[in-house]
């Protein structure tokens, strides 16, 4: 069997890891590359696979958990990947709460499938608008952890970003981190992803393990509300989708909003028989942003996915979800067909490397 390339990009809820993949990705198959890609979630219904589907690009789910927790799903999607298209690269996408990648996925890979793949340096993303504010103390912890432990830093959405800020942003981040390789990557910007595409296509991967308190892992993991729903619209008369997907984030960002919460991400993807959208929100009152903007085409039915991880507890997120069901138009009927609202459970790795030689 043929190597493989497999690059994992890391970072919190709503850095902007699935935009950086997805284009990622097409620049590579432009090259003539073989590309697949990995999506990862503590449920199902994952609007990044949906959203990867639609794109047409190769993707296998890893579902019910982080890479850490399910390796032995990681292990069977990669294997489907290479026996399925033969990829050149895969870039996985491990969940935005997730921190000590290098012991517990980046050795344990390199440990077991050295002959197949060459696992590139691990990249975190940054998203320097980001505020953690509104949530415990355990998230900022986890959000630390997980920029200790990478190979790679980098400053996503750098084109929101005045120059002098971005240079601002960097020099602090090259002081706290030494000898981090810090670089500024925007999505709108081909040349700074293809940058980036060198770095981890011609590097390979030094993991540093860090000293994890699992417990403020497990406390961080706890503090985010996670909702996973499928939901089916019908219309007695045609309506834009785009247009119902900015007055349904509306509706759940002040249902939060009026319970004082933070979210942390919110996304929504939507299918009509025509055409497909995504979008996102990072944060309450904050702008949505789209992914895949829908044509202009009048629709009576529509599907959507809504995925939403929220500083709050299971319960208001179910209530938040209602909102949308209750005051969207009244002549669309908004019918939930699935509804996972959960915490995650404590992380239990299936494997925990400190060292190469824990092989």
């Amino acid at each position: 069997m043929a190597r493989t390339r497999l690059i994992v990009v890391g970072g919190f809820l709503g850095t902007g890891k699935t935009t950086l993949i997805h284009r990622a990705a097409q620049l590579l198959m432009q090259r003539g590359l073989r590309v697949g890609l990995v999506t990862n979630d503590q449920g199902v219904d994952i609007v990044d696979t949906a959203l990867a589907h639609v794109r047409h690009l190769p993707v296998v789910e890893v579902s019910g958990g982080c890479f850490c927790c399910r390796f032995g799903d990681l292990q069977v999607a990669i294997a489907h990947l290479q026996q399925t298209i033969a990829p050149d690269v895969i870039l996985a996408e491990p969940v935005g709460s997730c921190t000590d990648l290098a012991a517990t996925v980046i050795r344990p890979l390199r440990a077991f499938h050295a002959d197949t793949l060459d696992i590139a340096p691990l990249t975190i993303l940054l998203d320097p608008q980001r505020d953690l504010q509104g949530f415990v103390a355990a998230v900022h912890y986890l959000h630390q952890q997980q920029l200790a432990e990478a190979e790679l830093i980098v400053v996503a959405r750098a084109d929101t970003q005045l120059p002098a800020a971005l240079i601002a942003q960097q020099h602090v981040l090259q002081q706290r981190y030494p000898e981090r390789p810090i670089m500024a990557v925007s999505s709108v910007d081909d040349v700074s992803i293809s940058r980036w595409l060198e770095f981890v296509l011609t590097n390979v991967a030094v993991p540093r393990a860090l000293e994890i308190d699992y417990v403020r892992y497990a406390e961080a993991e706890a503090a985010l509300g996670w909702l996973n729903a499928t939901i089916n619209l019908t219309a007695t008369r045609a309506f834009l989708i785009d247009s119902w997907l900015t007055g349904a984030l509306f509706l759940f960002d002040q249902a939060l909003l009026a319970e004082g919460v933070a979210i942390a991400h919110l996304k929504m993807h939507a299918q009509t028989p025509d055409t497909s959208a995504k979008v996102s929100v990072t944060g309450t009152r904050y702008p949505p942003s789209w992914d895949l903007l829908p044509k202009q085409i009048p629709t009576t039915s529509a599907d959507v996915i809504i995925n939403a991880r929220v500083g709050a507890s299971p319960a208001l997120l179910s209530n938040a979800l209602q909102q949308i069901v209750i005051n969207s138009p009244s002549y669309i009927r908004v019918t939930i067909v699935t509804q996972a609202c959960f915490q995650p459970a404590p992380p239990q790795p299936t494997y925990r490397m400190m060292t190469e030689e824990n092989v």
